[in-house]
């Protein structure tokens, strides 16, 4: 293990190389007096390169870089016959980069959503797309007749791995031709059923024709129950014929109030749209406008038995959004209509970014770009509950909240003066993270006050903040200190035995007054030669640990900081253990080797 301390590794390193050769234990090099250095401005550059999965260049790329936090337009180049691209003249701040190749999709994620990479400028950026799957076919009717200009859907229900969609459903739609052929291609692996006829699913259908009052045919020709499940892979092509049916479908109508008027609209009519998500699938089937222009009314048509969701929102100018509550609706063999939908302000977070100076610390490069290359996020959880005991206990009933945001989540950039806010919130509990600007810094504390006093007893890096309907909730303070350490290593095993696969790394506090302060967890997954790398790790003593995780999707691993479960079971693993790691102000430690050993878990008290 090498410990590195910042402004000396020039004149150590010889002397630290004489100690690796002559000793097994290698200790910590002492931190010399700050030396102040002027700190080089960051370059005003995104470099990067874009390839296949398989390591090849593809021409006709294009890359776009979008600003987090800031309304810009994007700012799109052409990748070279190399792969490479560049973006000039960027401002500094926080940036997501995409890529986009007709008939090519990303490769399936490795993270969560809530762990989405975002980029400073300065920054090397690696892409890769996997070349999309297509499915084709025919509709055609009962006397094998084209069935023309009817909307054909694919819906994504399972992904990669063969597991159901836990969020919104991916969905495709596009009419068939004048042969009754319909074609989806660049489709991201995973299984897929088909549907054709029925309302299109934009605004009344971008293809309303002779087939929308009809309930939806699956392929081959079948209901959503029975259903063919088309599995796709990376680059290959299924052919689904249908043979429509042909069948009526029910009516879904209302109205809808509280449309917000504004002269910045297009000719002042203000627009709400209605959605509707089937509760099965988490797809939204249809969508349908309503505004002054139809008497604030509207109609879903087809629609076939089942249980829905429909859901009403309007987009201000001001970028706020109005909302209605969600409503369940099961659709039975009869039209429903007389449907009465309410808009209402969405709930919002307002809070500050705090910068906390450490004077000992000097490992901070990028001082005064620090607050727009900050990103504070916040995502809607279930919050743990216990069952209700005791005579004339009641359990209360689930928060009920719109399918298609029930993972609901944003992010927000800082402004020169350290303030943000999160916009359209649903009602329910959010979790507050951070992505920092750089390395040097470690998120030290997130809090929450009121106008006047502070929320006592209130954990909120554990706990979440609750929101309540239109609620304007202020207050939040998120601070981030200078003198983050760093962890570079790699995890080890005897000879002759191999690491498990999905291997993570993870750091607990070590000490008693830490033990449940969130952000003093840590964690890493380890590549398939046990190499781990954890950054902006908080000064102080901490246990190590490897453990294999059980989810063998790494999109859908559980994090540490937010699942209460896995921080009890790596911290009585790692106590067990035994094994810790200290950390001073902006402390480098690099070639660590952690051995894995399955830890002894005592019982649970």
């Amino acid at each position: 293990m090498k410990s590195i301390g910042r402004n000396r590794v020039g004149r150590i390193l010889p002397t630290l190389v004489v100690v690796v050769l002559l000793s097994a234990t290698v200790t910590r090099a002492q931190k010399a007096a700050p030396e102040k250095a002027p700190a080089a401005p960051p370059t005003n550059t995104i470099t990067g390169r874009l390839v296949t999965q398989d390591g090849e260049t593809v021409g006709g790329a294009m890359v776009t870089a979008s600003s987090v936090g800031i309304v810009a337009q994007p700012r799109t180049t052409s990748v070279d016959s190399n792969g490479n691209f560049k973006f000039d003249s960027l401002e500094a701040g926080v940036y997501s980069v995409s890529a986009y190749l007709p008939g090519f999709v990303l490769p399936p994620p490795t993270v969560a959503p809530e762990t989405r990479r975002y980029y400073h400028t300065g920054d090397s950026v690696s892409l890769a797309l996997i070349k999309g799957g297509v499915i084709t076919g025919t509709v055609t009717n009962s006397t094998n007749g084209p069935v023309i200009a009817a909307s054909v859907r694919a819906f994504r229900i399972k992904d990669v791995n063969g597991q159901p969609e836990t969020g919104p459903v991916q969905l495709r739609e596009r009419p068939t031709d004048d042969r009754g052929v319909y074609r989806f291609y660049g489709l991201a692996p995973g299984t897929y059923i088909i549907s054709a006829g029925g309302q299109g699913r934009l605004y009344g259908g971008a293809y309303s024709g002779a087939y929308d009052n009809d309930v939806p045919t699956y392929a081959p020709s079948s209901t959503r129950d029975t259903a063919m499940q088309l599995v796709v892979q990376s680059g290959e092509e299924i052919t689904a014929d249908i043979q429509y049916r042909g069948e009526p479908g029910q009516v879904i109508s209302g109205t809808l109030a509280g449309l917000t008027q504004s002269t910045s609209m297009s000719m002042g009519i203000a627009t709400g749209t209605i959605t509707l998500t089937d509760i099965s699938s988490h797809a939204v089937l249809m969508s349908a406008p309503a505004s002054s222009v139809n008497n604030n009314s509207f109609a879903f048509y087809g629609v076939p038995d089942g249980e829905y969701e429909i859901l009403a929102q309007q987009y201000l100018p001001s970028r706020d959004m109005l909302a209605s509550e969600p409503r369940r609706l099961k659709v039975q063999g009869a039209n429903i209509t007389g449907i009465n939908l309410s808009l209402a302000p969405l709930a919002s977070i307002a809070g500050r970014v705090v910068l906390e100076g450490n004077p000992p610390a000097d490992c901070v490069k990028r001082r005064p770009t620090a607050l727009p290359e900050t990103v504070v996020s916040v995502r809607r959880f279930k919050p743990e509950t216990k069952p209700a005991t005791g005579k004339g206990a009641k359990n209360e009933p689930d928060d009920v909240v719109a399918l298609a945001i029930s993972n609901q989540g944003t992010d927000s950039v800082p402004d020169a003066r350290g303030d943000f806010v999160f916009r359209n919130l649903q009602r329910g509990s959010y979790r507050v993270d951070s992505q920092l600007p750089e390395a040097g810094w470690y998120l030290r504390s997130i809090t929450l006050e009121s106008a006047t006093t502070r929320v006592a007893g209130t954990n909120i890096p554990r706990d979440g903040i609750n929101l309540k309907s239109s609620e304007r909730a202020s207050g939040l303070t998120v601070t981030i200190t200078e003198g983050a350490a760093a962890l570079h290593g790699r995890a080890s095993v005897a000879e002759g035995q191999a690491l498990p696969s999905g291997l993570r790394v993870y750091l607990a506090p070590a000490e008693r007054e830490n033990r449940d302060e969130v952000l003093r967890f840590f964690e890493a997954r380890a590549d398939g030669e046990g190499r781990f790398a954890i950054a902006n790790i908080a000064p102080g003593r901490y246990w190590v640990i490897a453990i294999p995780d059980a989810e063998r999707d790494p999109a859908k691993a559980k994090s540490i900081r937010r699942d209460s479960d896995l921080r009890a079971k790596v911290l009585r693993e790692a106590e067990a253990l035994k094994k810790d790691i200290s950390f001073k102000p902006c402390e480098r430690t690099i070639d660590y080797d952690l051995r894995y050993l399955p830890a002894a878990i005592p019982p649970k008290p």
